[in-house]
């Protein structure tokens, strides 16, 4: 969990998500923004809407605090139904822009297809690489994560083995790691 305190807005971050409290002050008047018409006023709860939650709070010794849930859009490009594009971005420490190579499409095709027959979440710990990162974490001059052909993964509950077969079954090229609990996985286009 982390916060951010500015003026007399905190903001908390649980989980991904943005708890924002904001305490009672007055706000600037915005044109449009702040002005209810009465179609915006609010009217009781009916059988087909939930009553709206109370999102007051009293601090001990304060004012009224107001506590607006709010879920971070997410911005991120989703490169297939269970993955983001970031979590094939080479992580290294800034030596390059994240994306030395591009992801080879039928890979990232295949890790999809692997997440459903799994039907469990797959964790990408490595997907491309500069060559920088890749002399870091000790991988061969000529890794196919360097051209974008290749992606470490493990699924937390399944076996190494059973992940390696799966994989195998689904047309990738597998390198079990089974000591470190990984798959190195590869397509040779």
């Amino acid at each position: 969990m982390r916060y951010k305190k500015t003026g007399g807005v905190l903001i908390l971050f649980v989980f991904g998500v943005s708890l924002i409290f904001a305490a009672s002050l007055p706000l600037p008047k915005a044109k449009g923004l702040l002005e209810t018409s009465p179609e915006q006023t609010a009217s009781p709860p009916t059988a087909e809407a939930p009553p709206e939650p109370d999102t007051q709070a009293q601090t001990p010794g304060g004012p009224p605090e107001t506590i607006i849930p709010h879920a971070p859009e997410n911005r991120e490009p989703q490169v297939s139904g269970h993955f983001l594009m970031s979590e094939y971005a080479c992580d290294c420490a800034g030596y390059c822009d994240g994306w030395p190579a591009q992801m080879s499409p039928a890979l990232l095709e295949r890790i999809e297809a692997l997440r459903c027959v799994l039907d469990r979440p797959v964790i990408i710990t490595s997907g491309v690489r500069c060559p920088r990162r890749n002399a870091e974490v000790g991988g061969i001059p000529c890794s196919w994560h360097l051209s974008g052909h290749a992606a470490d993964l493990y699924c937390p509950g399944v076996s190494v083995p059973t992940l390696a077969e799966t994989a195998e079954s689904l047309g990738l090229g597998v390198l079990p790691h089974y000591d470190e609990g990984y798959a190195h996985v590869e397509l040779w286009e």
